[in-house]
């Protein structure tokens, strides 16, 4: 690989970044969306220092008209195999993850969420269905698990998450969403089972409406994955931001 073939690749990597970051919008399948400046920074920073090196190159080049030395510039030709993720990126950029690296860790309970300093608000069991995140729904859940099950018992939420099939085909299915801290590299799955409606095609964005379905005695003081009895599903879009 020569010298100019690498600075190309700079501009090739840098492109691809900012086009995942400001066109496409795709950079959510792999970080957080706080994220987007810090890559568009990084992007033009990988396009300025590809075009300085071009231009270094060629005017390199310009002066050494006779034709004669030799070129020590060249890499191993192993290195075009860098320009593959950018290739990646612009031809099949890969999506955000879903029920195959969910479905490894589906028999196992997430971690419950820590409730805020000053606790879950009261929530009222009449009135429509509350919008609630996973993560919220897991939390509130084990409160509830451990103490007085009547805070959450019979209260309708509203879960958006997508279809993962259950362990080993028992247990109905899950609706899962993944957590991220940084970026796809460090998620961990928050699956809710979800039982009283057919489950949908595995990956596929759903909302379900139900009301949470409190483990038996013997679980009162596990870490169990939680459970929706569902009275409603709808299918929609996958969201712009696929993770909590």
């Amino acid at each position: 690989m020569s010298r100019a073939a690498q600075n190309l690749l700079l501009i090739g990597l840098g492109a691809a970044v900012l086009w995942i970051t400001l066109g496409s919008g795709e950079y959510v399948n792999y970080v957080r969306p706080g994220f987007r400046y810090p890559l568009v920074a990084a992007a033009v920073a990988l396009l300025a220092l590809g075009a300085a090196g071009l231009r270094r190159e060629w005017r390199d080049t310009a002066k050494d008209a006779d034709g004669h030395g030799h070129d020590h510039s060249r890499g191993p030709r192993v290195a075009w195999l860098l320009g593959l993720p950018v290739l990646a990126i612009f031809v099949i950029a890969p999506p955000a993850l879903g029920s195959f690296t969910a479905a490894r860790d589906t028999g196992r309970a997430a971690p419950p969420p820590a409730p805020p300093g000053n606790g879950f608000r009261p929530l009222s069991t009449t009135g429509g269905p509350v919008d609630m995140s996973m993560g919220e729904f897991i939390g509130r859940a084990y409160v509830a698990q451990t103490g007085d099950p009547a805070s959450f018992q019979g209260v309708p939420v509203r879960l958006t998450g997508f279809v993962t099939p259950g362990a080993n085909g028992r247990g109905g299915w899950q609706i899962t969403r993944m957590k991220i801290a940084c970026c796809a590299g460090d998620a961990v799955p928050f699956p809710v089972k979800v039982r009283g409606v057919p489950q949908p095609p595995a990956d596929s964005w759903v909302r379900v409406v139900g009301v949470w379905e409190p483990p038996g005695p013997e679980d009162r003081d596990r870490t169990v994955v939680q459970t929706l009895r569902a009275r409603s599903l709808q299918k929609v879009e996958k969201p712009k931001n696929p993770y909590e």
